[in-house]
């Protein structure tokens, strides 16, 4: 049974090889676009064309450039390709670019294909069969060892039939990817229609994409609408997972997207300037030192960076090593994308790899860090997953570990479940308990060396705590965090018991001399400083004596440094009561009068009514809040 939706195959090859003259002659369609190569007859970009079977599967085809100064857009071309035709001229037989092309889909992990031996008709049949030898013996130990080997003139048509059986017996063995998961498009063309706007095309290596779909431009942060979706030269309203996409965006300009930028579900996916890789070389490499300087290519994307070499101190040709790339501009790279190295200078292709952790830079001699890559090489999602949230210093978003691992949060949050070790706090935010123990130990530490100093206080400030544990958490997190561990919250403050600890006796009796020293001044109170002097309390223990006194209500502030008791407070609201329901709405030198205090103590008083909503200004006067 076909599948429903178009298998991607791309052509590999050395130049004129006959790649873009095949893909023709299979489809009717010509992928050269550009005005330069049907005037060279050379491709020097991607291109793109499409057939039916006569099984009615539909088969896409990317054509790829073969001359060597285009291997940067080829290997932009092989992202998503689900199979491969290696294309061989008869008259020339295996070429460099034949032998690098091979190279490059084994590295990007391209695992079916079939060969096709082109241009027959310009050689005799001794000649064919020595080159289909040639052929077979190039293909031994690579994905292509048993697959097909069709041998056609793609002129006359000869093999043609043949190879579209084999196309069919190809393209029947792929199994479509699932939907399931964040949108990843890479992006291969950017081009404006007149009265649409900015359209992108990219195979969709993940996920599912309907109008209207708000994605994310990545590594650049520019947020975009899908306003229109089209799969195989066709409009549609969605695109899924392993189709050739154009999607018709809104909200940039031709010039804010570019080849190399992908196009992904908010938050799911991050540029990065260094990622740990395990890095395989090419038995044609030269040795790689430390610090070399290469060209990395992901996706559709490519940037200069240098390599680090973690495990070694060379890397020899066909050596396989853990190293971290630090590159000269963002990527958009996720765990387990697959990128190509090139040299600097002369370009040429060396090695390639996996990556294995993004976004993370290692100290050389960083304690376990050998052990944790061969588990994220081994390809454990779930102990990659507990590896990056156990190192982190605080509670990780579901959000961050799913950009860094290439997941939704919602796989996230389902393999945190399951591993007895990890705790979710505010439903999102992930951490272990091996990490939040310690954590937890020494913000008890804290906390009661605290109240040891400061044992009139009903806790410790919670800001105060988090300054001196964690001053880069966010709030809630932290207050999370404690809460998980058992800890109480009373207003701004915390605690290890849902009551304050007893004051002792020694402390009640400061406490009641305090609170007399501002009662006996009824609404003539003293200030704090001459109280402090004549009882001679040190500052901080008077500042606390004062803090526990507005806390339980016995003191209302006026100013900074002056309040007055709940007694005074109490008898001076009711003279104002009483005078302004005697004569209605009074001024506020009517209102000192009845207070029976200095203008400035009367002003500061009114002002503390009105905060506490007894009275309001009316005019020049005041009068009771209803």
């Amino acid at each position: 049974m076909a599948n429903l939706y178009p298998v991607i195959v791309g052509t590999a090859g050395h130049i004129d090889h006959g790649k873009t003259t095949l893909v023709k002659a299979l489809t009717g369609q010509d992928a050269d676009r550009l005005p330069e190569e049907k005037a060279r007859g050379i491709t020097i970009d991607l291109g793109f064309a499409h057939m039916r079977l006569a099984s009615g599967q539909r088969v896409a085809f990317i054509d790829v450039p073969g001359h060597e100064r285009f291997v940067r857009n080829m290997v932009a071309g092989v992202h998503g390709m689900d199979a491969v035709l290696l294309v061989v001229a008869a008259d020339e037989g295996i070429m460099p670019q034949t032998e690098e092309h091979l190279a490059i889909l084994r590295l990007l992990g391209v695992q079916r294909g079939l060969t096709v031996i082109t241009k027959a008709d310009l050689v005799d049949a001794e000649m064919r069969a020595l080159v289909h030898e040639l052929v077979v013996d190039a293909i031994q130990g690579t994905f292509l060892e048993n697959a097909p080997v069709v041998t056609v003139d793609a002129i006359t048509g000869r093999g043609i039939n043949e190879l579209k059986m084999a196309l069919h017996e190809l393209v029947a063995g792929v199994k479509r990817q699932s939907v399931v998961g964040p949108v990843r498009l890479p992006i291969d063309r950017v081009f404006t229609v007149k009265g649409f706007g900015t359209v992108v095309t990219g195979t969709l290596v993940s996920g599912r994409i309907q109008i209207e779909d708000s994605l994310e431009v990545v590594p650049d942060g520019l947020m975009v609408r899908v306003r229109g979706v089209q799969v195989h030269n066709r409009a549609e309203t969605e695109a899924l997972s392993g189709q050739r996409v154009a999607l018709n965006i809104a909200g940039v300009s031709y010039e804010d997207v570019k080849r190399g930028s992908v196009l992904a579900s908010k938050g799911t996916l991050r540029g990065v300037n260094v990622f740990t890789a395990a890095l395989e070389l090419l038995a044609t490499s030269p040795v790689v030192n430390d610090n070399v300087r290469v060209h990395v290519h992901s996706g559709t994307a490519q940037a200069l960076g240098r390599i680090y070499l973690i495990d070694s101190q060379e890397l020899r040709p066909q050596d396989t090593g853990f190293v971290e790339i630090r590159l000269e501009s963002a990527l958009a790279l996720a765990r387990r994308d697959r990128f190509l190295i090139r040299s600097y200078s002369p370009v040429v292709t060396i090695g390639g790899g996996v990556a294995l952790e993004v976004g993370i830079h290692h100290r050389r001699r960083e304690p376990g860090l050998m052990k944790r890559l061969e588990r994220l090489f081994a390809g454990d999602d779930a102990q990659a997953m507990y590896d990056l949230i156990a190192r982190s210093p605080m509670p990780v978003a579901a959000e961050e570990v799913a950009a860094r691992l290439g997941l939704t949060p919602a796989q996230v949050m389902e393999m945190g479940q399951s591993q007895a070790d990890v705790i979710a706090l505010e439903g999102r935010y992930l951490w272990v308990e091996s990490q939040l123990l310690p954590w937890d130990q020494k913000a008890r530490a804290i906390l009661l060396q605290y109240v040891q100093d400061r044992p009139i206080k009903p806790g410790m400030p919670i800001d105060e705590l988090k300054s001196r544990m964690a001053h880069d958490w966010p709030p809630r997190i932290f207050r999370a965090a404690l809460q998980h561990q058992g800890w109480f919250f009373d207003r701004e403050w915390v605690r290890l018991t849902v009551e304050p600890a007893p004051i002792s006796g020694q402390d009640l009796a400061a406490i009641q001399s305090v609170y007399e020293a501002v009662r006996t001044g009824e609404l003539n109170p003293s200030r704090f400083d001459e109280i402090k002097r004549r009882l001679t309390l040190d500052e901080k223990r008077f500042e606390d004596i004062v803090e526990y006194l507005f806390l339980q209500g016995c003191l209302l502030r006026l100013e900074d440094g002056l309040a007055m008791s709940r007694e005074a407070y109490e008898q001076g609201k009711e003279l104002v009561a009483q005078a302004i329901r005697r004569d209605g709405p009074k001024s506020t030198a009517e209102l000192k009068e009845a207070l029976q205090v200095n203008r400035r103590l009367a002003v500061l008083f009114l002002e503390l009514l009105d905060r506490q909503r007894v009275t309001r200004r009316s005019g020049d006067k005041r009068e009771l809040v209803p």
